[in-house]
């Protein structure tokens, strides 16, 4: 009886650490969830204003090109400037690109991680399942056995009474 208590008790354990980290990890993967949502807003807000300064810049490209029919010596050099934006408005963009391949790795890994845990989780808890099941097994072996051995002595004590 002791033995089944301590098994029941060991499974309840693992049952509520495997709800804990259940919990742990639908928590975990919530953040991330929240902060990739965050990030892909951002993300998006981002490449809106940088689209809106992108066509802002065409446009007041179109006007210095009309502008440098008279004046050729100041359009190149507001050429010049308009091109180190631009360039440094993709430079930006890129960079955003890589942040975003980053996040994305990383949450790959995070939910990697997670699923071979929980693989580990799963295998252990079928040998608890496994270790019950011998266990009742047992159990019901020795209940008979029990009871054939209580057969047994009835069948003695009778069979003693009746040589007395």
């Amino acid at each position: 009886m002791k033995e089944k208590d301590l098994s029941d008790l060991e499974i309840s354990k693992l049952k509520q650490e495997l709800e804990s980290t259940m919990k742990t990890y639908d928590q975990h993967r919530l953040q991330l969830e929240a902060q990739a949502k965050e990030a892909q807003i951002e993300l998006e807000e981002r490449l809106k204003e940088l689209d809106h300064l992108l066509k802002d810049s065409r446009k007041k490209e179109k006007e210095l090109e009309e502008f440098s029919e008279s004046k050729t010596h100041s359009w190149k050099r507001k050429e010049l400037t308009y091109r180190k934006f631009a360039d440094f408005q993709s430079n930006a963009l890129q960079e955003l690109r890589v942040a975003s391949e980053g996040i994305k790795h990383e949450v790959i890994k995070t939910n990697e991680s997670y699923f071979d845990e929980f693989s580990r989780l799963g295998v252990k808890l079928r040998g608890l399942t496994d270790a019950t099941q011998n266990y009742h097994t047992i159990l019901e072996e020795n209940r008979r056995l029990y009871n054939e051995v209580q057969d047994l002595k009835g069948a003695l004590d009778i069979y003693y009474c009746f040589i007395t």
